[in-house]
């Protein structure tokens, strides 16, 4: 395993235990990740920034359709970032952009959620605040995804 693959995964860890311990993860491991990334995938650059603009687009567009319909829910325009989704969210689902083809993207994205609901269930014994760390479930849900596709060569989900 490459020297950058081992400080990815470790930044995934420290995503993790940051937003378990503070739901806050400092902004330089987003784009930390977001650098590695294109360092630890073989595919050209350019091929590589066109696939970060189409998992960036599909993001950005299913968080304005979250904010709308959370908008029209409540009657008012909502902040999402207020209330439902943190700011290191955000930098964390663009900051992993560059590891998938938007189709994995999306199921990654899909299964990170539901990751995310699981472990929020499972471990509500030892979770003392309401707000989910979504950042660091996703985190945990893709260094498992890593590793799973580091050591097996069938069916990756990612370009790693």
């Amino acid at each position: 395993m490459k020297l950058a693959s081992i400080i990815l995964l470790l930044c995934l860890a420290l995503v993790f235990i940051q937003d378990w311990k503070f739901r806050k993860i400092h902004v330089v491991l987003p784009l930390a990740i977001f650098i590695i990334s294109f360092l630890v995938i073989p595919v050209k650059k350019y091929e590589l920034a066109e696939i970060v603009a189409y998992n960036t687009v599909f993001f950005l567009i299913t968080l304005g359709f979250l904010t709308l319909y959370m908008s029209l829910k409540s009657k008012k325009i909502l902040n999402p970032f207020l209330h439902y989704f943190g700011l290191g969210d955000l930098l964390f689902y663009i900051a992993v952009s560059p590891l998938f083809l938007l189709k994995n993207y999306i199921l990654f994205f899909i299964l990170s959620l539901v990751f995310a609901i699981v472990m929020q269930f499972g471990l509500r014994k030892f979770i003392k605040e309401n707000t989910v760390p979504l950042a660091g479930f996703s985190a945990l849900f893709l260094f498992t995804v890593l590793m799973k596709d580091y050591f097996l060569t069938f069916q990756k989900l990612t370009l790693f």
